[in-house]
């Protein structure tokens, strides 16, 4: 199963850098199936649109593979 995180553009900083919340998840089952989980909607100046983006391993040695226990198929 592939994991990608749901992301909206929060803010920019003084120097034009994006500042990124993550909102939820979208999960795609190898069989092509896809379903998304929403954490939270975003508010104020959200235009609507958000980004999806591959979720990445962590770099400690702590780390475990994404949460997966969400099966909405």
């Amino acid at each position: 199963m592939k994991v990608y995180d749901l992301l909206w553009k929060k803010s920019e900083d003084r120097e034009g850098k994006a500042r990124w919340e993550r909102v939820g998840v979208l999960m795609e089952k190898e069989e092509g199936k896809k379903s998304v989980k929403i954490d939270l909607i975003p508010a104020g100046t959200w235009d609507g649109w958000l980004v999806v983006a591959e979720r990445k391993p962590k770099e400690d040695s702590f780390s475990k593979e994404p949460e997966t226990d969400l099966e909405p198929f």
